[in-house]
C-alpha cells in the first residue's frame, strides 16, 4: 500500500475509533442518565457530571495520552531503541520529583501566568534526559545497555527522594502524593486541561515538524548528515519537545507508565517504521488507550475508582510479557 494512502486509513480508523472510546467513555460512570436529559439539561446533577467532570477527563486523557504516546516514538526514533520511552529512560520520575518539590515548597500557585509545578517538571525531566544520553553515549554511539540502566537507575534515584519527601509529609501530604505518583487523571473543570495543552502542544508540534529527520537520522548519523540533516539542531529539539511535553502532562497526571513504549510498538508492528505515519498514529491511538484506560479505572469495580496509572502498567506488563514469550519461540523455531 503506498506511504500516503496507508496514512490517510490509518488516521481515518484512528479517529473513529477514538470517537468511539470517547463517546463510551463520557457516558460511563456511577452516576447513569439518559443521553437525552444528561446533553439538554433535563437533569441538573447529570448535566453538571457530564460537562465539568467527564468531558474535561476524556479531554485530559485525550492530551496525556496522545503526548506520552507521541514523546515516545520520538524518542525510540533518536535512540534507535524500541524500549525507550519517559517512562523507561527516567524522565517520567524526573518530571515527578520536580512536580512534587514545587508543589511542597509552596510554589504551586503559578509565575507569570505559568504553572511552577510544570515548569520544574519541565526542568528535571530535560536534565535527566540529557544525564541519561550522556552516560549512555560511548564513542559517538548510544549503547542500548546503557541507555536503560542509566534509566532505571534514575527512576530508583528518583523513587528514594519522593519517598525522602513524603517521608516527612503530614498524614494528608503523603496520601495525596501516593495517590498521584499511581497516576490519576481525577480533575474538574477545563482548567488543567488548558494548562497542560499550552505546554504540550507546542512540543508536540515541533516533534511532526521533524518526522522526515527523525526518518533520515534512522539510517546513521553520517547518512543523515550527508542528506542535509543537522542532526544536534535534530537532538536538541527532539530533547526540547519531549521534555517539555511530557513534563506538562506529568505534572498533572502523575507519572502514567508504559502509554510511550507500548503504542508506539504496537504501530511500528502494524505500519512500518515510517515516523511521517507512526507519530501522528501514535497520538491518536495513544489519547485512545488512555482514555480507554481511564474508563475501565472507573467502571471496573465501581464506585471504587482504581489510578490509572496501575490499568496500564498491567495491561503494559502483560503486553512485553507476551511479546517476550512469542520472541523466544520465534527464536526456538
Amino acid at each position: 500500500m503506498p506511504a500516503k494512502k496507508k496514512f490517510l486509513t490509518a488516521i481515518v480508523v484512528l479517529t473513529a475509533l477514538w470517537i468511539a472510546v470517547a463517546f463510551v467513555s463520557v457516558f460511563s460512570g456511577i452516576y447513569d442518565a439518559g443521553i437525552i436529559e444528561t446533553v439538554t439539561g433535563g437533569d441538573p446533577l447529570a448535566s453538571t457530571i457530564f460537562y465539568k467532570i467527564r468531558i474535561p477527563r476524556v479531554l485530559m486523557a485525550t492530551i496525556a495520552g496522545g503526548t506520552l504516546a507521541i514523546c515516545g516514538a520520538a524518542l525510540q526514533a533518536l535512540f534507535r531503541n524500541p524500549l525507550a520511552s519517559p517512562f523507561t529512560l527516567g524522565i517520567s520520575g524526573g518530571a515527578s520529583l520536580g512536580a512534587i518539590i514545587a508543589m511542597r515548597t509552596g510554589l504551586a500557585a503559578g509565575f507569570l501566568g505559568f504553572s511552577v509545578v510544570t515548569i520544574f517538571a519541565f526542568v528535571f525531566s530535560l536534565l535527566t534526559m540529557l544525564f541519561v544520553y550522556s552516560v549512555s553515549r560511548v564513542g559517538g554511539i548510544v549503547a542500548t545497555g546503557r541507555l536503560l540502566l542509566a534509566g532505571v537507575v534514575m527512576n530508583f534515584l528518583y523513587s528514594a527522594f519522593i519517598l525522602f519527601v513524603q517521608f516527612f509529609s503530614n498524614f494528608t501530604e503523603s496520601l495525596q502524593t501516593l495517590r498521584w505518583i499511581m497516576g490519576s487523571l481525577d480533575i474538574v473543570g477545563y482548567g488543567e486541561v488548558w494548562r497542560t495543552l499550552l505546554f504540550a502542544l507546542p512540543g508536540c508540534l515541533l516533534l511532526l515538524s521533524i518526522t522526515k529527520e527523525m526518518n533520515l537520522f534512522g539510517l546513521g548519523d553520517d547518512v543523515a548528515s550527508s542528506l542535509g540533516v543537522d542532526v544536534r539542531k535534530m537532538e536538541k529539539e527532539i530533547y526540547f519537545a519531549t521534555s517539555l511535553s511530557a513534563g506538562a502532562v506529568i505534572s498533572v497526571t502523575g507519572p502514567i507508565g508504559f502509554v510511550g513504549l507500548i503504542i508506539p510498538h504496537i504501530l511500528r508492528m502494524i505500519l512500518g517504521v515510517d515516523n511521517r505515519i507512526i507519530l501522528p498514529c501514535s497520538f491518536l491511538l495513544g489519547a485512545s488507550f488512555l482514555t480507554l484506560a481511564d474508563t475501565v479505572s472507573r467502571t471496573l469495580i465501581s464506585p471504587v475508582e482504581i489510578p490509572v496509572g496501575i490499568i496500564t502498567a498491567s495491561i503494559g506488563g502483560l503486553f512485553f510479557l507476551w511479546l517476550l514469550i512469542r520472541t523466544k519461540k520465534e527464536v526456538i523455531v
